[in-house]
């Protein structure tokens, strides 16, 4: 079951706001040794506001094992920050169906049968996020042979360039290629993996 909240709704998921933040720690600070903001083994950014949206896949101690954080273009995303040449033609997206996915991770000591499952999961609960906020497509920047091992149909958005000291590329998924169909029938993920709190629900940014 994937999670999705916000800083408005983090309070109806546990302390799963800061697991999310420990688990950003452990994978780009302590694993990958990047010079990413961080204090008391949080890992955070200046896009941790109440725009982002956090979907995490929390293991059986609750803890959070799985991130995909969502940005609303039409408030200020990684991409357009500090990328913004990986976009061919320079028309970085401003709007509010399109949304930027950043600070994917995935715990490495999961066991490796759980650990392959995580990341189509978490984007079956993406799609999902999508379709019930009517947001048509999502960005993001990641190495390219994660894009083509989990995906037939999507969209490159430029041409690869160095980015944190991997070779990574913008991309393109629209709505309705999200969830990785083969992956998901691989593992049996259901049609319906999303849980959203229920008594604040989630607003675009205005």
């Amino acid at each position: 079951m994937i999670e999705a909240f916000t800083l408005a709704t983090a309070h109806h998921f546990g302390d799963a706001l800061a697991s999310q933040a420990r688990l950003r720690y452990k994978i780009f600070v302590a694993h990958r040794k990047l010079p990413h903001n961080h204090y008391a083994g949080l890992e955070y950014d200046e896009f941790d506001t109440p725009a982002a949206a956090y979907l995490v896949w929390r293991d059986d101690a609750q803890v959070v094992r799985g991130l995909v954080r969502l940005l609303p273009t039409e408030r200020p995303y990684m991409l357009q920050a500090y990328w913004p040449t990986l976009i061919a033609d320079g028309a970085l997206p401003a709007s509010g169906d399109i949304w930027e996915a950043t600070r994917v991770c995935i715990d490495r000591s999961v066991p490796p049968q759980q650990r392959l499952r995580i990341f189509p999961e978490l984007f079956a609960g993406v799609e999902e996020f999508c379709a019930e906020h009517d947001i048509k497509a999502i960005i993001g920047v990641t190495r390219p042979h994660l894009v083509t091992h989990h995906y037939r149909s999507y969209q490159w958005l430029g041409q690869p360039a160095e980015v944190e000291g991997e070779m990574e590329r913008a991309f393109m998924l629209k709505r309705g290629e999200i969830r990785s169909h083969q992956a998901c029938d691989k593992f049996a993920i259901p049609a319906s993996v999303l849980r959203m709190t229920l008594t604040e629900p989630f607003a675009r940014a205005a």
